[in-house]
């Protein structure tokens, strides 16, 4: 488990910085779009003389004659004077408003402004509740071409962005929107405050954070031009986050899961390994435990009988020497083991004629059949060449033929057949006598597993080793090592080594 929660850990570390990266990167795009938006606004509305001001709606101009108008903070700037130099309409005039401040206004039918445009920009709040300026409606001013009708923001192609834009001509104390480069316009009460921020500002471009506007500005000789766009047209990256975050969720749940049968799957080997280890040290222990206390008693008789001769005391001699042997050969079977652990991955890989392999093996065990009254058959094919350790297979050839005589009753027969079948090496090892149960074949390879009841009574001891150190060379070679037991064939074990 604390390895499953570091992995999770460490993989919503890297989503996290992957998704505020993503993030970031989308919010930087949006940004700079709107910077190259607006700066291409303003400079369009600078050197392009058909784009003539427009007049904002305001009040009555002959009640806004004369009244107080709002400075806007461009020093030394001239009235009426329009973005090419020239004067600006004679009669555009600074309107009055309920604060004292107003913008121009023209009574020319012909310059009054278009539909209205969407007003961007924060919102004023009343009673609890965001509302828009209540001049917003009158201030807007549609785009329009150059001869003064309709002309909506074009999409697609060469076609600009339909980013909302506000354009701006500040003269003095005259304000005038530019309908042919604006898609939206600013609420009157917000551009009050936004433009007098906006000409303080020694940056080209920026954002007003209180009214959530970004601008960008242009000096005119003594004017200037301002256009704007709504703050929100940088926001995308907040749905963009809010999306990340979800699937950030749902991925690292998916993850967890899958760590944690990953995990389960990972530790089964590992758990396995660890119990036939705890139990390869305990039936070891008792293998090596019975031949020590023999010795130990043996050696505490000779003691106590020191003064008679060697001849009287043989039996216990011969005890210690039987059981020394059998502790040795304990031993031996352990080394192969464990040398077939440490080289089961990587095993010699020379080229050999595995029919005089078995052929030699066949001849050696023949004789051990004989004396015990064992019927011995065998059939092995001739030039059958595989490629493997030559001393570790004769030890597993070895090891079955033993296990055949070792486990079939006088008067049985056994069987030894080699052949090619399907590009492999197939021998198998037929022995009668009582067949093993279904429950023992699943444990015949284990270690110290012994199948008491399918032994002969006079059969020598073993310690359940032998098919176990079998199964590690055929497994080290990529030979299967299979057995099967029934009441009609008897047991056969069956090795298929692949061809040379």
């Amino acid at each position: 488990m604390k390895f499953v929660a570091l992995n999770m850990t460490i993989a919503a570390l890297v989503l996290a910085g992957s998704f505020s990266a993503i993030c970031f990167a989308d919010y930087r795009s949006d940004v700079d779009e709107l910077h190259r938006t607006l700066a291409q606004s303003v400079r369009v509305s600078l050197k392009n003389p058909r784009l003539t001001p427009e007049p904002l709606a305001g009040p009555d101009t002959q009640e806004a004659e004369g009244e107080g108008t709002h400075e806007f903070g461009v020093p030394g700037a001239a009235e009426g004077t329009a973005p090419d130099g020239t004067e600006a309409p004679a009669e555009t005039v600074p309107p009055s408003g309920e604060d004292g401040a107003g913008v121009a206004e023209g009574n020319d039918p012909q310059t009054s402004p278009s539909p209205t445009a969407p007003s961007i920009g924060a919102f004023e709040e009343e009673d609890g509740q965001a509302e828009p300026s209540a001049d917003a409606a009158d201030a807007g001013a549609a785009p329009t071409d150059a001869e003064g009708t309709w002309a909506p923001p074009q999409i697609g192609g060469d076609g600009e962005r339909s980013v909302p834009i506000a354009s701006y001509y500040v003269s003095g104390n005259v304000v005038m929107q530019l309908a042919a480069r604006s898609t939206a316009t600013v609420p009157e009460s917000l551009l009050l405050s936004a433009l007098p921020a906006v000409a303080q500002s020694s940056a080209d471009w920026g954002y007003l954070a209180d009214a959530d506007l970004y601008f960008a500005k242009r000096e005119a000789g003594p004017d200037l031009i301002v256009s704007f766009a709504d703050g929100a047209a940088a926001d995308g990256w907040q749905s963009l986050a809010v999306t990340l975050a979800v699937g950030g969720v749902g991925a690292l749940a998916v993850l967890f899961l899958l760590n944690l049968a990953f995990s389960r799957w990972a530790l089964t080997p590992v758990q396995q390994a660890w119990t036939q280890q705890q139990q390869f040290v305990a039936d070891a222990s008792h293998e090596l435990k019975t031949p020590l206390t023999v010795i130990l008693a043996n050696n505490a008789i000779l003691r106590e009988h020191g003064a008679d001769t060697v001849a009287s005391q043989s039996q216990w001699l011969e005890s210690t020497q039987v059981e020394a042997e059998r502790m040795q050969g304990l031993v031996t079977d352990m080394l192969d083991l464990a040398r077939a652990g440490a080289l089961g991955a990587s095993p010699a890989r020379d080229e050999l004629d595995f029919s005089r392999l078995v052929e030699g093996e066949v001849l050696t065990f023949e004789s051990v059949a004989f004396e015990r009254g064992i019927q011995w058959e065998s059939t092995v094919e001739e030039g059958v060449r595989v490629r493997g350790d030559s001393r570790r297979l004769q030890r597993l050839v070895g090891i079955l033929l033993d296990n055949a005589c070792k486990y079939t009753e006088p008067g049985g027969r056994v069987a030894v057949a080699l052949r090619t079948e399907e590009r492999a090496a197939v021998l198998s090892v037929r022995n009668s006598g009582e067949p093993i149960a279904p429950a023992d074949l699943a444990h015949l390879f284990d270690r110290f597993y012994r199948v008491d009841k399918a032994r002969t009574h006079d059969a020598p001891a073993g310690y359940g080793l032998g098919l176990s150190i079998a199964q590690d060379i055929a497994q080290a070679h990529k030979a299967p090592l299979t057995v099967r037991s029934n009441a009609a064939e008897g047991t056969v074990f069956t090795l298929r080594l692949p061809l040379n």
